[in-house]
């Protein structure tokens, strides 16, 4: 089963992000529903609803179907201190694999720093975790944005445990009420595209990327901004 060719967990990015070479955004709505489906497969669809402020959010998801189900119920927490911040993200985890149950725990952390247009932050994913009956990879991520009024940048390396190192990189241009990006992901190469639509303080969003083996994958997010 093509289940087996992920790692337990993965990072379940919004469009916005899954369209920009898979590379983090600090900004996050103040709430959000996304849908994702992978290689255009039934049994790879997920979905996340998330709940932010700027200081504390909240999170649940859900992949799979009964044959191999995952979910998360997760929080986050930020602290701030001038231009620096670290970002706490715990979760609880269910697994189901052909009817046998297991339950986990996950933190996820993230601490960055702003410097004029930069952003610059790395990201730790999986470092304390635990599933009964599986292992949850470990990934980090260094990553460097640089954002203007007309457009953002973005640059990621990643390590993965068992997998490797690879390369993440992000383009997007805007216009007012509208934005169109670029991206593409190395081991192996995939390129990434999206666009984003604002109507009023909600926000349309769309990213798709293509494996060179597997095809196409897609995710919608649809979010409110106060």
């Amino acid at each position: 089963m093509i289940f087996f060719l992920l790692s337990l967990f993965p990072p379940f990015h919004e469009a916005e992000e899954f369209g920009f070479g898979d590379i983090s955004r600090l900004e996050k709505p103040f709430f959000s529903v996304t849908y994702q489906s992978l290689f255009s497969l039934p049994e790879l669809q997920s979905v996340k609803i998330a709940l932010n402020n700027e200081r504390y959010g909240g999170l649940i998801s859900h992949f799979g179907t009964d044959l191999y189900r995952e979910m998360m119920l997760g929080g986050r927490y930020k602290l701030e201190l001038e231009n620096l911040y670290l970002i706490v993200a715990p979760s609880l985890l269910y697994l189901n694999q052909v009817g046998k149950e297991n339950f986990g725990f996950n933190t996820d952390l993230r601490a960055g720093v702003f410097y004029n247009q930069y952003h610059i932050f790395l990201n730790a994913i999986h470092p304390v975790s635990y599933i009964r009956g599986g292992t949850i990879p470990v990934e980090l991520e260094l990553c460097i944005l640089y954002e203007n009024q007309w457009s953002t940048i973005g640059l990621k390396v990643n390590f993965l445990e068992g997998w490797g190192t690879g390369l993440g990189f992000g383009y997007t241009l805007k216009f007012p009420n509208f934005q169109a990006g670029l991206g593409l992901l190395t081991n192996p190469m995939i390129p990434t595209a999206g666009f984003i639509v604002d109507v009023g303080n909600i926000c349309f969003s769309s990213g798709f990327q293509n494996h060179p083996d597997l095809g196409l994958s897609n995710t919608f997010t649809v979010n409110y901004r106060r």
